[in-house]
């Protein structure tokens, strides 16, 4: 049963096609729900027909069991973070119709987890259920040298923490801590209280830690909506471990925040179409670096959300650091890369590289592409075992025409979202080349991915370094069952510019 339920354009939609999608999700919700019985897979082991491409391995499918019987399930992985030498995985159940805001009854395995993953042929395992969290919105890996006051610690302290705004009650935002001693988790609350801001303006999409270069105390960065950016503080005796400011550090900004870095000894974050770099001090505050303008005037499509997977990368032209980012402002978006680098006094120039429209038309063999949506993250950087250069990975989702290549989410005729799992690869600033988690998606018979969400490099010692894990899928507002997807392939299939089912 197809999951394709709505269309892109919301607004064209009738009352009779919803009914219809209503009912087509129910159908379709009602068969992916069925497979609650079977227990967890190790990697490499496939779905019912599907075909696995020359050196992937599907390592996580959704709607399975654990050993310890939980249901591990979710319609989205939108974290993939190494911790302590295991791999975690932050899933979402954003309509997912397990979920009892979407029909499903309010039973284990309907609201948010994080998996756990402990050596490259274990199975997962759910490490946390987070009831009226629709989505872990951000999970980081977070390590601090100081306390609050500067002291340096005796040694270092990671912690893994989860963070979302919580549905019902009082609402807030809960921050989740993971004891690694006992495997447990602790929940406390950066803001304990209803924030008045309805969906994506409560968004938790970024966490960083930086250590202010005036006062020498490491702070935790998280972005909450269109709240700004919070900091806090490591307080072992702190709910969480974490001791947070009362106010938002930046103050509000009219489009939630989508990244949080650290390059050149400064800390930056971005919002709407502007990238703020933080003045440390006793009394800090932000300045606009860049500010985009495209002549398009206004602020950018929200649920869109303008700058997007800010990383930063080795300054091409010099030393330092530069800032790699998507501009994304609109649903009729191109996606297109640019780059800040250091002009030697203080600021930073724009370079603009390429537009991933273009690069995703050519490698579809000029199927028109009408939209991309690309940097949920970071764009990872890793070194290719072939020659040791640093490459850059940017996933993607796209609503693209015409016939001949397979979409979803879509209506006949006129086009949908990409079915497979496209992602960039940039080499350097003027070579960038398309790959795809599994190869191309070829017919029916392999589950639609739809969109490269995250990826790690595994942190298990047998793996040396040298493999890694994507995750994703993107419901774009359908109705999507047990959708949740992690692959695993080695460093050099990912980063391989002619994959092997194309070699001759």
């Amino acid at each position: 049963m197809s999951r394709n339920c709505e269309s892109e354009p919301r607004k064209h939609r009738t009352k009779a096609c919803a009914f219809v999608a209503g009912l087509l999700c129910l159908l379709a919700g009602a068969a992916g729900l069925a497979q609650t019985s079977q227990r967890c897979s190790a990697p490499g082991a496939s779905l019912p027909g599907e075909v696995l491409s020359p050196g992937w391995e599907r390592s996580y499918r959704s709607g399975c069991r654990d050993d310890a019987g939980k249901l591990a399930g979710g319609s989205e992985i939108l974290h993939l973070v190494p911790h302590k030498g295991r791999l975690f995985a932050a899933v979402g159940y954003w309509m997912d119709p397990r979920n009892q805001w979407y029909g499903g009854s309010p039973v284990d395995g309907s609201w948010a987890q994080i998996l756990r993953l402990d050596g490259p042929t274990s199975r997962w395992q759910v490490d946390l259920d987070m009831p009226m969290h629709l989505r872990a919105e951000i999970l980081h890996s977070a390590t601090f040298s100081t306390d609050g006051a500067g002291r340096a610690l005796p040694s270092p302290v990671t912690l893994l923490l989860a963070s979302a705004y919580q549905g019902g009650g009082d609402g807030g935002i809960s921050l989740f801590t993971r004891d690694d001693a006992t495997g447990s988790w602790v929940k406390s609350k950066i803001i304990g209280r209803s924030t008045g801001k309805k969906g994506e303006e409560n968004s938790v999409r970024a966490m960083r830690v930086h250590r202010d270069s005036v006062t020498g105390i490491d702070r935790l960065f998280v972005s909450i909506g269109v709240m700004g950016i919070f900091s806090g503080v490591y307080d072992p005796s702190a709910p969480g471990r974490i001791r947070w400011d009362a106010r938002s550090e930046s103050g509000p900004v009219a489009v939630r925040p989508l990244a949080i870095v650290e390059a050149n000894g400064s800390l930056f974050f971005s919002a709407d179409r502007t990238v703020y770099r933080r003045i440390d001090g006793l009394q800090p505050r932000y300045e606009a670096v860049l500010k985009i303008d495209d002549g398009g005037g206004g602020t950018t499509f929200s649920p869109v959300g303008g700058i997007r997977g800010m990383t930063p990368i080795a300054n091409p032209l010099g030393p330092g650091q530069s800032l790699l980012l998507v501009w994304a402002p609109g649903s009729r978006s191109r996606s297109c890369l640019l780059r800040l680098d250091p002009n030697g006094s203080g600021g930073y120039a724009r370079v603009d590289e390429i537009c991933l429209d273009t690069l995703l038309r050519q490698y579809l063999g000029g199927t028109p592409v009408y939209y991309v949506l690309a940097g949920y993250n970071e764009l990872l950087g890793v070194s290719d075992p072939a020659s040791g250069q640093t490459k850059n990975l940017i996933g993607m989702s796209a609503w693209i025409g015409g016939r001949g290549v397979r979409t979803t989410q879509g209506k006949g005729g006129e086009g949908g979202f990409y079915a497979g799992a496209a992602y960039a690869v940039r080499e350097s600033p003027g070579h960038y080349y398309m790959r795809e988690v599994n190869g191309r998606i070829g017919g029916a018979s392999n589950p639609d991915l739809v969109a490269v969400r995250t990826y790690a490099v595994s942190p298990f010692g047998g793996d040396a370094g040298r493999v890694l894990y994507f995750g994703g899928y993107d419901c774009n507002f359908v109705r999507s069952p047990d959708t949740a997807w992690i692959f695993r392939t080695s460093l050099a299939n990912a980063l391989s510019e002619t994959p092997p089912e194309r070699r001759q």
